[in-house]
């Protein structure tokens, strides 16, 4: 059987909803505002409500229910819905899964995630690029604000408006319950964690159960496999998660601001798939910025409980 499925220009879009409809709402909106988003299948995958929800909960995931199957404006449109809560993170884990049944690729956007006019174009145009080179494990429609206006290859995460490969996935969910940080080579801990121990402190919760992220485990595997992601330079999208409606937002930090949606000078991509030192540089002296703020970690891992843990 031919392993190539759908790899066209345009890759399939993942959308993960829950209970907040103008969020669901607003995501979509900017999505439409793609020129991709006619020729671009979207699968809707709308979480359950969880175990004692209130009315006003039952009530908002109706009304999410009630917005998706009413989504026009993409090739196709097909959603899956949860009769109980499974969580963002298993969410993402079986929704881009099924969806990488039948696809090469995927675009996963989350519902707090406005994504900018540009952004399907710049993906698209990089997962196709690079759907073949086993030293890249995605890309990312978010950049950090660090005065970068061309795409650039990093080590370092992103799960804000990004795209990965069914040639990446598969292999880590295979793998994921296996990750340890004992994974990684003695001279990589301090790369993984950008400044301090910021990763690592995040995915031993995930290990001690306080918080179940995908985000930090697949950051760990394609880490460990020294895969990078390509990020997009100008910013294509704003995460809008710090609004109060998913979590607290204090304002004056790069992990916690709305940042400006920005057009990009062009798709120019890196001659070499390498993380550049001088951006490398700039990325940690905005995690040392951010990080040395009190409570930032409590407030991102707040932020993280909210939406990913799951409750039983």
């Amino acid at each position: 059987m031919n392993n190539y499925f759908k790899t066209a220009l345009n890759s399939p879009l993942a959308l993960f909803l829950y209970n907040r409809p103008n969020h669901a709402m607003h995501a979509v909106e900017a999505l439409k505002k793609c020129a991709e988003s006619v020729a671009s299948d979207l699968f809707i995958f709308v979480d359950g409500p969880k175990q004692n929800a209130s009315q006003e909960d039952l009530q908002k995931i109706a009304e999410v229910s009630a917005f998706a199957h009413k989504v026009t404006g993409f090739k196709t449109v097909q959603i899956t819905e949860q009769t109980r809560n499974i969580g963002l993170a298993n969410s993402i884990l079986q929704g881009v899964s099924k969806v990488l049944q039948n696809y090469d690729t995927v675009i996963v956007i989350e519902d707090d995630i406005i994504v900018g006019e540009d952004f399907l174009n710049f993906l698209n145009l990089a997962l196709n690029k690079y759907l073949h080179d086993p030293l890249v494990a995605g890309v990312s429609g978010y950049s950090f604000p660090i005065s970068e206006n061309q795409p650039y290859f990093s080590r370092t995460g992103s799960c804000w408006g990004w795209g990965t490969y069914k040639r990446v996935w598969e292999p880590f969910i295979k793998s994921k319950d296996q990750l340890s940080i004992s994974n990684l080579k003695e001279n990589e801990l301090g790369l993984f964690n950008v400044y301090g121990n910021f990763y690592q402190k995040m995915f031993e919760q995930h290990q001690q159960g306080l918080l179940q992220s995908w985000a930090v485990v697949f950051y760990l595997y394609y880490f460990s496999k020294e895969q990078y992601f390509l990020f997009s330079g100008a910013n294509l999208i704003d995460n809008t998660g710090f609004d109060g409606s998913g979590s607290h937002k204090k304002k004056g930090n790069f992990l916690t601001d709305h940042h400006p949606i920005k057009r990009p000078l062009n798709n120019q991509f890196p001659n070499q798939i390498k993380e550049n030192k001088e951006v490398r540089n700039k990325i940690v002296k905005l995690f040392q910025k951010g990080l040395s703020k009190p409570g930032i970690f409590r407030q991102m891992l707040h932020r993280f409980k909210s939406k990913l843990v799951k409750n039983i």
